[in-house]
């Protein structure tokens, strides 16, 4: 299949290039992680995407992760231009072999918390998800300050109060933002450094850390806002598109409009939080800048699990029962629908965290996800064809029925112009007269 391709500016409105080329992008971070050394450094895993993708337009910008919530995301750079795709990878069952339950544990934590430090308490948040974003977010937000050239003193004294492996991360996102926006000189300072501060496979020496850090601060501080905002796509299916969502507001209320434009296209994404934090997203998302994709046929994206009837009369802030919390969860963004079980003649993978062979379906898979969005694309545009066929013919038989009209229209407004241009000349040259014969009588 043809790599989708997606306009040079982002716009606002559904887009079937972009939607399909999001969820590719989700494909590919399952496959990429699946190559993971377990260490802290992900040089390979930039080695190993530009080597496989870089073909298609986009480069290995930086790498996000966080071992204790098993969260694993990259940032894509689209080649010559300011354009970037934020990507999360979602649940795995088994990670190089081992069993790995991190996802599990994080997509069933279903209580309801408040959402970071709003005024308004009733904004409230699905706990698992939120951790699982916050655990990331330092760097994320660092990244895109950089870009913007909105780095502060402040951003660099929080940095103090991180842990060393967080500290590192946020180093290197830093490092990695400010190659793209200084190019090889400030990169040749910087990463050997970093990859120094890795070589005795100890991170909490604040000495290497420090001096990282007072490089960073001198050469970046100074550096000047973009004069064109940043373009993002933040994307991510299943658990990956709950992160998504939370990363693009985070952007959106810590980098202002002026230097980041967002746009947001979730893949199989569950429930995010309550009303008030839905209505509260819309808001700062904006219309027509946050999708989420759906399958009809797919269970996750209707969790959170509401409180079922006739329970939910008497619980109206939600039901525990042992360990699990139900309430009342509802979406973000823009629902796009699709509908089918999945291949029946290729298998399906999950990301390392199964994989179904002989063509079983699996509606929650990417795949299933990528030949839908394709099917749909197809058969909107053997519907739209005709209709634009038959448009063109009678926007020109229009055209050429009302020549003389439009001419003669635009001849009109031509030489109105052409008086206009010669009366704003001649009062040009009477000031410029008048100018000249004030010098005179002066000089007189």
């Amino acid at each position: 299949m043809k790599n989708p391709t997606i306009t040079q500016k982002l716009q606002s409105g559904f887009s079937f290039n972009e939607a399909i080329l999001m969820a590719k992008f989700c494909k590919q971070i399952y496959h990429i992680f699946q190559q993971d050394d377990g260490s802290v450094d992900d040089t390979e895993i930039e080695g190993i995407y530009n080597s496989i993708h870089g073909n298609q337009g986009w480069e290995f910008a930086h790498s996000i992760r966080n071992d204790e919530t098993n969260v694993r995301g990259f940032i894509l750079k689209k080649k010559d231009a300011d354009q970037y795709a934020v990507v999360f990878r979602g649940s795995i069952l088994t990670d190089r072999g081992s069993l790995e339950l991190t996802d599990i544990a994080t997509d069933i934590k279903w209580d309801l918390v408040k959402y970071a430090s709003m005024t308004d308490p009733r904004i409230k948040v699905v706990q698992g998800l939120f951790i699982a974003f916050e655990s990331v977010a330092d760097e994320i937000k660092l990244f895109f300050r950089t870009l913007a050239g909105q780095l502060k003193h402040r951003d660099f004294q929080q940095l103090h109060q991180l842990s060393p492996e967080r500290q590192l991360a946020c180093v290197t996102a830093i490092a990695n933002a400010g190659t793209i926006r200084l190019g090889i000189d400030f990169e040749q300072k910087v990463k050997p450094l970093i990859k120094e501060a890795l070589s005795d496979g100890e991170i909490g020496n604040d000495q290497e850390l420090e001096h990282i850090l007072a490089i960073e601060q001198e050469a970046l501080l100074e550096l000047k806002a973009v004069t064109e905002p940043l373009e993002v796509y933040v994307t991510g299916h299943s658990l990956g598109g709950g992160v998504a969502h939370l990363c693009a507001l985070a952007l959106r209320r810590h980098i202002q409009d002026l230097y980041l434009k967002i746009k947001v296209y979730s893949i199989a994404s569950p429930k995010l939080g309550n009303d008030s934090f839905a209505k509260y997203y819309n808001q700062q998302i904006g219309e027509g800048m946050s999708y989420r994709i759906e399958n009809w046929f797919d269970p996750v994206p209707n969790l959170p699990l509401p409180v079922p009837f006739p329970l939910n009369i008497f619980a109206g802030n939600g039901l525990r029962i042992g360990e699990l919390y139900l309430g009342n969860c509802v979406p973000v963004g823009e629902a796009h629908g699709v509908i089918g079980l999945g291949s029946q003649s290729v298998s399906l993978d999950f990301g390392g965290a199964l994989e179904f062979l002989g063509g079983i379906p699996f509606p929650h898979s990417f795949d299933t996800y990528i030949t839908l969005l394709s099917e749909d694309q197809q058969r909107w545009q053997g519907f739209w064809r005709p209709i634009q066929d038959i448009l063109g013919v009678f926007i020109r038989g229009l055209i050429q029925d009302h020549k003389a009209e439009m001419q003669a229209y635009f001849q009109e407004e031509i030489q109105a112009l052409q008086i206009e241009l010669n009366e704003i000349k001649s009062e040009i040259k009477a000031l410029q007269k008048s100018e000249n014969n004030s010098k005179v009588y002066h000089q007189q």
